[in-house]
């Protein structure tokens, strides 16, 4: 087995479940793969600016996979950065406020290159969940009338996480439904929801990377543990769910790790080494 690139998701799988790891291991773990030649890739719903803050002592030996793989950053310049359009945006966001009661959402927020986005009336609870997954975030007087233009950013996805109280199929259901063509949306995770372009996914933002690099498929090993990680666990034959995933994810790897608790993405790491 060669293996060129290694990738990761971050909540749930990286991340223990007090969104943390254990930075010494990492640190000697990644050391000894950079030796070896193998690259190291973050692949997170995340936005970039959190990434960098909880890899701030090893960023500089990474490159990530960002917003599901709307934004991809090598060696600390973009890669790729998948905007969404306009239009799209201003009707999605137009939709999710007319189709869903505001008790029915716990986080909303608007995503782009610079930094997150939360409308100015949101609750401090909700605000502080946000801040939990997006800490570059910035209050906008209205978060439905936002654009490009209006934010001097690009947007590239766009958020919503339902409340415990709702039932979370039906509500993603609505939600596809009412997307602009063009659009799609996956889980996170949460209850959480993501939306940007169609084409967008973490294996899409995995190939930018495999083209500079010149690394194949079958080079690469993946860890994952909810629906916006199978694009990439399904495209190598070393693709690893989490034991804490669940059994549409675990069906679709072709590997299982311990879980994110007990270190499970490190523990296969090391034995690269």
């Amino acid at each position: 087995m060669t293996i060129k690139l290694v990738a990761f998701d971050m909540d749930g799988t990286f991340l223990n479940d007090q969104n943390t790891y254990n930075h010494q291991r990492f640190g000697t773990i990644l050391t000894k793969l950079r030796a070896k030649g193998i690259r190291v890739v973050s692949a997170s719903g995340s936005q970039y600016q959190r990434l960098q803050d909880q890899f701030a002592e090893f960023q500089n030996q990474m490159d990530f996979v960002t917003q599901n793989g709307a934004v991809v950053y090598s060696q600390g310049q973009p890669l790729l950065i998948q905007a969404m359009p306009k239009e799209a945006v201003s009707k999605t966001l137009l939709a999710i406020q007319q189709q869903f009661a505001a008790t029915d959402i716990a986080e909303h927020l608007v995503v782009g290159v610079k930094s997150a986005y939360v409308d100015q009336q949101i609750s401090q609870a909700a605000y502080d969940l946000t801040y939990h997954y997006y800490n570059h975030l910035k209050r906008v007087p209205s978060l439905v009338t936002v654009t490009p233009e209006r934010l001097q950013d690009q947007i590239t996805s766009i958020g919503i996480t339902f409340g415990d109280h709702v039932n979370f199929t039906d509500k993603v259901k609505t939600l596809q439904e009412l997307l602009p063509n063009g659009l799609a949306s996956q889980t996170a995770g949460f209850n959480t929801q993501l939306i940007s372009e169609q084409s967008v996914n973490k294996a899409r933002g995995l190939q930018q990377l495999q083209e500079k690099y010149q690394i194949a498929n079958d080079e690469i090993m993946t860890f994952g543990d909810d629906e916006n990680d199978l694009s990439m666990l399904t495209i190598t034959p070393h693709g690893y769910a989490m034991t804490n995933a669940g059994p549409k994810i675990k069906a679709a790897a072709q590997n299982l790790a311990v879980s994110n608790n007990d270190e499970g993405v490190l523990n296969v790491m090391s034995e690269l080494i």
